[in-house]
């Protein structure tokens, strides 16, 4: 047990009986932190008394190569993981840029981080078969199981994904794993967004199946396929991704495509302190208007953006640079514009004072009374990171509020 300078408590059980006994025996808000790589994200958390800090749980349970299957403690960083599973010549199919910063396999299932290989191989939502969740009564919970087969009870890991430590603390983690493909290629072409949007779309109906499809608006736009699986297979469908992207396309391997994927993982993290990143939802179809609602929104408010799309899933990850005054009526303009497109934006990395100018999350979901329902369920004292979910999920006026309750 150490303390912090904002005096709360900092715990690290090592097995998820300490961990249940570590929650039944304490009281006030609730913290878990893995590598601590995504604790700006959504709202602020009130000041916590305990934070429970999960790299204690790590390492590998248990690992089954025939099933295709491992159990690891959910503070198991997501690099150590990858190295040990090379061994049997498997991988857990997840690429998030945060990977190379420590973040945990319980923090990625938290966070709902994802990369760019989510479009061959689905959200971690997807690769988790069981979960074992630790409730902030102490009570322990299972949801899935140990075999990719088991359909039965509730569907716990779906729940967790993306809940932001809000429901319990993930202690332990089913996953399933692939083999780690024999080749890889990557195409890339110099496109606007308008062109990469098509482009996108087109390459989702094909039969080329790309293992990902990246855009980022650095240098006037570049547009990065990726191709895994055999060395015949990658090569096979060289000549006809390289036809659709038409002039300029180029193809890459080895060194030089892993620089072309480092490239696109920095221009989506954040580049400083003062840096305020965004992520978006929508349709494939209206990434360009995204774009565009972007650097609108930026140039009205007087900031510097940059925009970072996976355009055959929806996903962007735009980046604001200015004062928190002028970022905060750039991010309210494009989300504004976003909502209008269907989608929705969550604030991740920035400065403090930028939440005082806009909200981190925005207008709840539709779904917000079921989250509420199953929040006032789990953990009916709301001692599990009060305020990160903002007005979703409201929390107490302070810890000493909750601490009372």
């Amino acid at each position: 047990m150490t303390q912090t300078d904002d005096t709360a408590v900092v715990e690290r059980p090592a097995t998820v009986a300490e961990a249940a006994e570590l929650l039944r025996g304490t009281d006030g808000p609730l913290l878990f932190r893995g590598a601590g790589t995504k604790q700006r994200w959504a709202g602020r958390p009130v000041d916590p008394a305990v934070v429970v800090d999960t790299t204690g749980l790590s390492g590998v349970l248990s690992h089954e190569p025939a099933d295709m299957t491992v159990a690891v403690g959910a503070g198991m960083p997501l690099a150590d993981l990858q190295a040990l599973l090379a061994e049997n010549g498997q991988w857990l199919a997840l690429d998030p840029a945060t990977g190379a910063a420590g973040a945990t396999v319980g923090g990625l299932l938290a966070t709902g981080d994802s990369g760019p290989r989510r479009l061959r191989y689905g959200a971690l939502r997807d690769l988790v078969i069981g979960v074992t969740l630790v409730l902030p009564d102490g009570i322990v919970a299972r949801g899935g199981g140990r075999v990719i087969k088991n359909v039965a009870g509730y569907d716990l890991p779906k729940l967790l994904y993306g809940s932001l430590g809000t429901l319990g603390l993930v202690a332990e983690v089913v996953l399933r794993l692939h083999p780690v493909p024999q080749a890889s290629a990557t195409a890339t072409v110099a496109v606007p967004v308008d062109r990469a949007t098509e482009l996108a779309l087109r390459l989702r109906a094909s039969a080329l199946e790309p293992a990902a499809v990246d855009w980022t608006d650095a240098d006037g736009g570049t547009l990065a396929v990726r191709f895994e699986g055999t060395p015949a297979g990658v090569e096979g469908r060289r000549v006809a991704v390289l036809d659709l992207l038409g002039a300029g396309a180029g193809w890459s391997t080895g060194e030089d495509e892993d620089v072309v994927w480092s490239r696109l993982a920095d221009a989506e993290r954040s580049v400083g302190e003062g840096t305020t990143v965004a992520a978006a939802g929508t349709r494939p179809s209206v990434t360009t208007d995204v774009a565009r609602a972007l650097e609108q929104a930026g140039a009205a408010a007087g900031v510097r953006t940059g925009l970072t799309s996976r355009p055959a899933l929806g996903l962007h990850t735009a980046r604001f640079d200015g004062s928190p005054e002028a970022v905060g009526p750039a991010v309210a303009a494009w989300r504004e514009r976003v909502l209008a497109l269907g989608g929705s934006v969550l604030l991740r990395d920035r400065p403090a004072a930028v939440d005082a100018e806009v909200d981190p999350l925005g207008p709840p979901p539709s779904s917000v009374g079921l989250l509420r329902s199953l929040a006032r369920r789990l953990d009916p004292s709301g001692r599990c990171a009060p305020g990160r979910l903002g007005s979703w999920l409201p929390a107490p006026a302070t810890g000493e509020d909750l601490a009372r309750s």
